[in-house]
């Protein structure tokens, strides 16, 4: 146990400054993890490492009444608490964290035993104080700084209509934006071609104004390939670097074809989104064949015969106790577990099947052979 406490501080010590969110220490006498969120998503990864019963402490606001009937006014405390409620808001990007307050200072402000609400945005410190931290989840942690490295990703869908900007984030894919053609077959051919360049050149700009590395370029028919000759007839100066992909529609329906087509393949193995849907489909497969589980029960069942290859679950489950028993017996045995987004495509699919999925070894390699 000592040995694995070393490691872990090694590994958590060593992260530091590497990360997109900053692991400030790591305690294992106290099982305690400082943390430093810098982006949505890192709030929305901390949301499922939270769970109902962790500690967590950090600075806060709280409204002190000195006598009764007294409006008060706010405090800045800091408060412990024992989460009761997770929930992430897109809207505000923040994460709120509700419960039991346990503790806190200055204590004159604070009163223990009573609910209170922790509203964390990008940049603000938190502990968390779990009873053990299970391997899988310090195995998310891990995970998300090895993603931090890698090139941010954009897509825009795009048609004689209208194009959808789009970041593909590690909670899945977030449409940003939406721009519309104003074109009409009713135009005169010279001020169709006009405002096709006008609606080309807002959608350039817009590329070169994305927060991200490259661009991939999707969409039906003619369109994505008018634009490509416009940017090279207009020598225009992109500061990303784009390549372009067939899709049937300028939709989330499109994104999502366009980052599975062959074009962009390469680009997106190894991006935990395409991951999602490749075992998501290998599984559907497997299902045929009794080589493909689902349930908690059954993926257990499959993991204690030593049957399952690759253990996929929805974020929403994480916390259930039957789920955390069949991802410990996972990670002891060395199986692939995916964590899928459950508000995503592929997540909602895998709602279907009980929240909780695995693939037979046995089919994983029939498929790899195929």
């Amino acid at each position: 146990m000592c040995r694995r406490k070393a490691r872990l501080r090694r590994e958590y010590d060593g992260a530091i400054g590497k990360s997109v969110m900053k692991v400030i220490r790591f305690n294992p006498s106290t099982n305690e993890l400082k943390l430093v969120p810098e982006s949505f998503d890192d709030l929305y990864l901390l949301a499922r490492i939270i769970g109902q019963g962790d500690g967590v402490t950090a600075t806060t606001y709280r409204r002190f009444r000195p006598t009764e009937g007294d409006v008060g006014e706010q405090k800045e405390v800091v408060i412990e608490l024992e989460v009761e409620k997770v929930e992430i808001d897109k809207n505000s990007f923040a994460l709120r964290l509700t419960g039991k307050i346990l503790g806190g200072r200055p204590a004159e402000y604070v009163r223990m035993g009573s609910y209170h609400t922790i509203n964390l945005s990008a940049g603000d410190s938190l502990v968390i104080r779990k009873p053990a931290w299970k391997e899988y989840v310090l195995g998310m942690i891990r995970q998300a700084v090895l993603d931090s490295k890698k090139p941010k990703l954009g897509v825009v869908a795009v048609d004689d209509e209208k194009a959808s900007f789009a970041y593909v984030k590690g909670y899945g894919i977030e449409i940003v934006a939406e721009m519309y053609s104003h074109l009409s077959k009713k135009m005169k051919p010279a001020e169709y071609e006009k405002t096709r360049d006008g609606y080309f050149a807002e959608i350039a700009k817009k590329i070169n104004g994305m927060p991200i590395d490259l661009v991939v370029v999707a969409g039906p028919g003619f369109t994505k390939d008018d634009f490509k000759r416009y940017l090279e007839a207009k020598g225009a100066t992109m500061e990303k670097r784009i390549i372009y992909a067939s899709a049937s529609d300028a939709e989330r329906s499109g994104i999502r074809e366009a980052m599975q087509s062959d074009a962009v393949s390469k680009l997106l193995e190894g991006e935990k989104i395409k991951r999602e849907f490749e075992a998501l489909n290998t599984f559907l497969g497997g299902l045929g064949f009794g080589s493909s589980y689902f349930g908690t029960e059954n993926v257990k069942e499959a993991l204690e015969a030593y049957q399952a290859g690759v253990v996929m679950v929805n974020d929403s489950a994480l916390n259930d106790p039957d789920t955390k028993d069949v991802l410990d017996i996972a990670y002891a045995q060395h199986v692939d577990i995916m964590v899928f987004n459950s508000d995503d495509d592929a997540g909602m699919q895998l709602k279907n099947f009980k929240n909780i999925a695995a693939i037979g070894k046995s089919f994983m390699k029939r498929s790899v052979n195929a």
